[in-house]
């Protein structure tokens, strides 16, 4: 049995220029990704963090930080990985802003309706809250984006780059059938991108943090290289047997 039934993928070399191009496609989007957002993608941050206190209450967008004391209207915490913690809060004159979290504390969930905490403006933003001598970012602060970019990098490149070798390796040899290790080589490089996609969640909160998901990626990847050898080997075994 063929390594993730792929062997379709590489049985001609139409099909081969199409997985060399698809590895190329996303060797490329990577580059591009990295290119795009590595450079600068600490800037907002930066600035934030540098921002003073505006000497008066901005009636615009601002650069400079303003704190103002909100009302909290509606709370509502939740478990699940793939949507935000939200809380509503009103202000003084009755504005009220929609504010979402990427966890549920420290701040969040000691929150009941009614409580006021403080909440900090930058560039029409709510960026954080305090209250209690705690304080918890809101979705709308800055972050520094190449933890991101690097993980999008790493997650997508070497499926890429097996993609291409399996695809030049088949053009190599194709007046002959399909080997297990060009087999095994593409079902890996399908592996490692759908356990690269699911490494942010399995390190939960870490998931923005670039070492957290290297090495959850790399154990993935281990056990996957493991797996993909012990089927060239069983094929390659199955075949001397086979064998006359």
């Amino acid at each position: 049995m063929s390594y993730f039934n792929l062997t379709w993928l590489v049985r001609n070399a139409f099909m081969a220029v199409l997985t060399l191009l698809g590895g190329l496609a996303l060797v490329v989007s990577a580059v591009a990704l990295v290119a795009a957002g590595a450079p600068d993608g600490a800037r907002d941050l930066r600035a934030y963090q540098a921002a003073q206190r505006c000497p008066a209450a901005p009636v615009a967008p601002a650069e400079c930080r303003w704190t103002q004391v909100f009302t909290v209207s509606h709370i509502a915490l939740t478990k699940s990985k793939s949507k935000s913690n939200r809380a509503v809060l009103t202000s003084a004159d009755g504005a009220r802003w929609e504010t979402f979290y990427a966890s549920r504390g420290p701040v969040l969930n000691g929150l009941d309706e009614g409580d006021r905490v403080t909440g900090t403006l930058w560039r029409g933003r709510l960026t954080e809250i305090a209250a209690a001598g705690a304080s918890q970012e809101t979705r709308a602060a800055p972050v520094d984006t190449r933890a991101g970019v690097l993980i999008g990098a790493l997650i997508i490149v070497p499926p890429g780059l097996l993609m291409m070798a399996t695809g030049i390796w088949r053009l190599r040899r194709r007046t002959s059938p399909p080997t297990p290790g060009m087999v095994a080589t593409l079902g890996l490089a399908f592996g490692l991108l759908v356990g690269g996609l699911f490494c942010p969640v399995l390190v939960g909160d870490n998931g923005d943090e670039f070492w957290p998901v290297a090495a959850a990626w790399l154990a993935v990847a281990a056990v996957l290289a493991i797996v993909a050898r012990l089927h060239v080997s069983q094929e390659r075994a199955s075949a001397r047997v086979s064998s006359p």
